[in-house]
């Protein structure tokens, strides 16, 4: 009889064996793909923090560059604080992520001193006008790379909103005043060819681009500037026409004295 019990045993659990097995397998299975996933998830985010880290050094080395590629006083008071502001954050998320690392500590510390500096200045816009043409490209084509840096800051969210708006709003006063200092150029240029209409001309363009960027009276000097620069022009105008008036008839009276005189020897010989 114990015989038979053991016989009946065995035959169950030979039985179950393949059931056993599989399940051994499927916990197995089951183990491995969560350590898989758990590896892969740690993995991502390492991945994710090296690709952070990366992009934050590379916008540090944007910010300073940023700051030396104008000339020197252009940017202002104001733009140079913002800009400031956005390379103490991105510091501070970098010492955040790698706080072992001394030189992010070192650079933010620096970062921070020229930051309460910037802050004991006066604030400005410093609309300052260029007037070389490759000096001007050149700063317009940064003007735009700093635009598009505030605008991805924007995007992460990386620096107030409200200080983002008024960086891109002093941007854009300091393109319509290159696009005014390139008809200013034509203007000179043609006041020292004494083409007086043509100088009156390109400071109405220029004075038209003024008028109608200002809705802020940011422009309100430039304008009254432009106002008498064209009205002296006008009058330069009007003097040269007066004169070559004066030339012209001058020429014609003394023309017309030549005719009287040959007409008169004509009959006087015949």
């Amino acid at each position: 009889m114990a015989s038979s019990k053991i016989k009946g045993r065995t035959s169950l659990m030979s039985a179950n064996a393949p059931i056993l097995i599989t399940a051994g397998i499927v916990i197995v299975l089951a183990v491995l793909a969560c350590y898989a996933l758990f590896t892969h998830s740690i993995n991502r985010k390492r991945e994710q923090q090296r690709q952070r880290i990366s992009a934050l050094k590379s916008r540090t080395r944007k910010i300073e560059d940023t700051v030396t590629c104008f000339p020197p006083g252009y940017l202002g008071g104001t733009l140079n604080l913002i800009i400031q502001e956005a390379l103490v954050s991105t510091l501070a998320e970098l010492c955040k992520l790698q706080p072992t690392v001394p030189e992010h500590k070192g650079a933010l510390e620096q970062a921070n001193s020229h930051l309460m500096a910037l802050n004991k200045q006066k604030a400005g816009m410093a609309l300052k006008s260029l007037s070389n043409p490759r000096q001007i490209a050149g700063t317009r084509k940064n003007l735009k790379l700093l635009s598009k840096f505030f605008d991805q800051l924007a995007a992460k969210g990386s620096l107030n909103g409200a200080r983002i708006n008024e960086a891109r709003m002093i941007i854009k006063n300091k393109m319509v005043l290159l696009a005014t200092d390139e008809y200013d150029i034509q203007a000179r240029n043609a006041l020292g060819s004494g083409k007086h209409q043509l100088a009156a001309h390109y400071y109405t363009q220029a004075n038209n681009i003024l008028t109608k960027h200002n809705s802020g009276n940011t422009f309100n000097d430039s304008i009254r500037n432009h106002k008498d620069w064209i009205g002296e022009a006008t009058k330069l105008a009007k003097a040269e026409q007066e004169r070559l008036r004066a030339e012209k008839e001058a020429l014609e009276a003394d023309s017309k004295k030549w005719d009287d005189s040959d007409w008169k020897k004509k009959n006087f010989y015949d």
